[in-house]
């Protein structure tokens, strides 16, 4: 049960995105967000309203900077639970590379803000990020020694896998400053390698206990 409750809590922060970051009211934080993210698909297909939806769609660069930001530090603190419970010296690395990675994408980003003077700005989906990292942590931590390592990266690829979508469908065009747009498509590009990565030690763990894990689906 646990391990579907935490799924969910993922779905959940993916589905926010696409909605909050569909609008500017949403950026901010205002408005019906759930009622908007199924209002996407219909608006979409009525080409007459494609100009008032492009006027809808405008996004800071400081909330896109913002989501990127609170998915770091979720990665960073989970990588570092895992660095002192994780068994197998291939999980202990992909932790480690993970902490690091993550790290230095952060301080990049807050480096590139400053440059281009642009402040991070609260979203939804950053605070609902924020919120869980708490949830996430405790769950990793309360898993066996056993189960440990596998469950680590079946989150790690779920993660990195609702990343990568949130990066192509919703954050990389909305980007603004090209130099951020850069940097966004920089972050894809390790994300993208992180989750393979993360995908190759799940199958290896998944053969070596015979237990597929629900969570690299």
């Amino acid at each position: 049960m646990m391990r579907h409750h935490f799924k969910h809590r993922v779905a959940v922060i993916a589905a926010l995105a696409a909605s909050v970051i569909a609008s500017s009211a949403h950026a901010t934080g205002r408005g019906g967000y759930a009622q908007q993210g199924a209002q996407i698909s219909q608006q979409q297909q009525r080409p007459q309203q494609q100009r008032p939806q492009r006027a809808q769609a405008q996004v800071s660069d400081g909330a896109i900077a913002g989501i990127i930001s609170a998915s770091n530090q979720i990665e960073i603190t989970l990588a570092t639970i895992a660095r002192k419970q994780a068994r197998s010296r291939e999980v202990k690395d992909f932790a480690r590379e993970m902490l690091e990675s993550h790290t230095q994408t952060e301080r990049r980003l807050s480096a590139l803000l400053r440059s281009l003077r642009i402040e991070v700005q609260p979203t939804r989906v950053s605070a609902m990020l924020v919120g869980h990292s708490p949830v996430f942590a405790n769950y990793l931590r309360k898993q066996p020694a056993k189960k440990f390592d596998q469950v680590f990266m079946a989150t790690q690829v779920m993660t990195h896998r609702y990343a990568l979508r949130m990066l192509d469908e919703q954050l990389l065009p909305k980007a603004e400053a090209p130099a951020l747009k850069e940097e966004l498509q920089r972050i894809r590009d390790e994300v993208a390698s992180h989750l393979e990565h993360a995908q190759t030690i799940l199958a290896t763990l998944e053969k070596r206990q015979g237990t597929p894990s629900e969570q690299g689906r």
